[in-house]
């Protein structure tokens, strides 16, 4: 008779202590705090707070008890019980925790800048008033890499003279150099708004926006990506760290751009710090940003443009854009 009454009593506890694990997840499921820090009877306190090491292996023994045993042996409580707990159990063993990257979590420090003066050679780029947007970057871009190399940077430039670079040519000079940061520079034309003058700076990120998706497709014409890359590069945008210094870097730029630029025309615009799928955003390893210093298509700031002394005020902008980003990097690195 001992077999059979220690048996059933054995059962007795499996059972006591699966309902209580069980109860324990509703509560949880419900939102409601855990039992031990609710009011309770203070013998069952006591007990509790003397028997840890020997409820903890119980409760857990019944947990997978519940998650092995046949439904239908089950008394009816337990068994609805173990309808609500299952999916929670499998929900999280199928989804495991993703974190979020943050910057904070890498050392960065600027060394290295790509300059990528926008279009060239059989792609002029935006024009407007007998002037080129290849011929604007690609003046622009010369005095910034002055301007950088003689503050001690190292400079890498996708182009320097006007010729054609598909943008994915221009990704792989960009990784190959192992730089720090990548700085495009283009100009803005909008031919249905001549009378709208200002300047933008994009990041990578996905928009709604269909004006910037038609401007981004607009852009990424001459890519000399096929379909087939198209997985490979969407695997690309990974981090986001890689994001969020890329909008860091965009928001330093677009501030001295527009501090700058205001003072030689106090009608400029700010239209500030934006996301959009440039494929040479998308195709770069690094921090990357694409800066519309001007807009061609408005008659007043096409003169402007077409004056060295306002080209070389953009150049210095860009200068103290990148200086300040670097800088604030290299203060939260010390």
């Amino acid at each position: 008779m001992g077999g059979p009454v220690r048996s059933a009593s054995h059962d007795r506890v499996k059972r006591r202590v699966l309902q209580e694990a069980v109860a324990e997840n509703l509560d949880t499921i419900r939102g409601l705090p855990p039992r031990a820090v609710r009011p309770a009877p203070r013998a069952l306190r006591l007990w509790l707070k003397r028997t840890p090491f020997v409820l903890l292996p119980l409760m857990l023994a019944g947990t997978a008890y519940m998650m092995t045993t046949d439904q239908a042996q089950a008394p009816a409580p337990i068994r609805a019980a173990a309808a609500v707990v299952r999916p929670v159990f499998q929900a999280a063993e199928a989804t495991p925790q993703v974190e979020r990257v943050t910057a904070t979590a890498f050392p960065l420090a600027v060394r290295r800048v790509v300059l990528d003066a926008g279009h060239g050679g059989t792609d002029p780029g935006a024009t407007a008033a007998e002037l080129l947007e290849k011929e604007i970057t690609l003046d622009i871009g010369r005095r910034l890499r002055t301007k950088l190399e003689g503050d001690g940077f190292e400079v890498v430039v996708t182009r320097d003279s006007d010729k054609t670079i598909a943008l994915r040519e221009r990704a792989r000079l960009a990784n190959d150099s192992r730089s720090d940061i990548f700085v495009s520079i283009h100009v803005n034309a909008l031919l249905k708004h001549t009378d709208a003058r200002g300047i933008e700076t994009y990041y990578l990120g996905a928009t709604t926006d269909p004006k910037l998706t038609q401007l981004a497709a607009a852009e990424n014409r001459v890519s000399g990506y096929s379909i087939a890359d198209m997985r490979a590069l969407l695997d690309g945008v990974y981090a986001d760290a890689r994001r969020d210094e890329s909008m860091a870097l965009a928001g330093a730029v677009q501030r001295e751009l527009f501090t700058t630029l205001r003072k030689a025309d106090p009608g400029l615009e700010n239209w500030g710090v934006k996301r959009a799928p440039f494929l040479v955003l998308v195709a770069t390893d690094m921090p990357a940003v694409l800066a519309e210093v001007g807009c061609i298509s408005n008659e007043k700031e096409a003169a402007m443009l077409r004056r060295p002394e306002y080209r070389q005020q953009i150049a210095d902008a860009l200068f103290a854009g990148i200086r300040g980003y670097a800088k604030k990097g290299s203060e939260n690195n010390g």
